[in-house]
């Protein structure tokens, strides 16, 4: 299982990266966001989750990232985590330069807390020799009183959605 976290990992970065690397044109500030996005995922860990999820009563509202003003708020959400507001910015350019195609493999999901965006994550899909996997990463909730709650919520929500579907599901963080 080891060998299959690992290229979920390595395919999630190198779609999250193609955004930038693919453009005509990017912007030094886009650059710049993903060399910092890239340096934020040294930091974390994976594990696979072997036991089911269930989402109970949560208080957040989840909705798949489908149109540019939801990769907007994403993206807002996500730069909340960078305490620097020049990273902050370009975190913002680059994560708002992200294209969805009807087939991409990633899905980005935004939680909404009393009608406004609080939390964010991301389901990485990929089949192979017929198996389905699902990573589930990029968790992370606004820095509000409630914010672990929120963080939970949303990577039980990921975590379970991604179950539904999947012979296997491993969460980065």
């Amino acid at each position: 299982m080891l060998v299959i976290t690992e290229k979920l990992i390595t395919l999630k970065n190198a779609w999250m990266a193609s955004h930038i690397t693919d453009a005509e044109f990017p912007t030094p500030l886009s650059e710049k966001g993903l060399n910092l996005y890239q340096l934020s995922q040294t930091e974390l860990t994976a594990h696979v989750v072997d036991t089911p999820v269930t989402s109970s009563d949560p208080s957040l509202s989840f909705y798949p990232v489908d149109c540019h003003p939801l990769t907007i708020r994403y993206s807002l959400v996500r730069a909340s985590q960078w305490q620097n507001d020049d990273e902050k910015e370009a975190i913002v350019e680059y994560l708002t330069q992200i294209m969805f195609e009807p087939d991409a493999e990633a899905t980005l999901y935004v939680g909404l807390f009393k009608g406004k965006p609080a939390a964010c994550g991301m389901i990485f899909n990929h089949s192979e020799e017929g198996e389905h996997h699902c990573l589930v990463s990029d968790i992370y909730a606004l820095p509000l009183p409630n914010q672990d709650q929120l963080m939970e919520e949303i990577e039980n929500y990921l975590v379970h959605t991604a179950q539904q579907t999947s012979q296997s599901v491993t969460l980065q963080k």
